[in-house]
């Protein structure tokens, strides 16, 4: 677990730098989420074919497209209740940037804590694993039907 937590701790520096204005299309969060999936296949040493989702659960770790939005997330939280005017009037004016990701998550207010921003961001992940489990589920019984 200590491996994990220095490459957690510098996955974050390195791919969170600037994340949270810079818009990734979906190439870059794939090769982002491979990037940290075989990280986590090299740590755990377990079959390249599996799913990770079951580790990133385990060890309390959100995959990296979670952990962008809830970064962005913050930072608009930061910018929108800042001491400078200008800074907190041009955030109101461009709101609408971070409303789609939190509604994604199912965070209607900004004005929560960090806390909850977390929890919703995890819950979410969470409800993601266990929608994709049910659909390889289905799948795999359809394919012996």
């Amino acid at each position: 677990m200590a491996t994990l937590r220095l490459i957690k701790t510098y996955r974050v520096l390195s791919i969170l730098y600037r994340g949270e204005i810079k818009n990734l299309d979906q190439s870059e969060y794939r090769r982002l989420n491979v990037i940290w999936n075989n990280t986590l296949c090299r740590i755990f040493d377990c079959c390249w074919r599996e799913y990770v989702s079951s580790l990133l659960i385990h060890s309390c770790t959100l995959p990296t497209l979670h952990l962008i939005d809830q970064c962005k997330i913050l930072f608009w939280k930061k910018v929108l209740i800042s001491d400078n005017i200008a800074v907190c009037t041009l955030a109101e004016i461009n709101k609408h940037v971070i409303g789609s990701i939190m509604s994604k998550y199912g965070i209607r207010s900004i004005n929560i804590g960090k806390n909850a921003i977390t929890q919703h961001v995890w819950v979410q992940f969470v409800v993601d694993v266990l929608l994709m489990v049910k659909l390889h589920s289905a799948r795999f019984l359809l394919y012996f039907l």
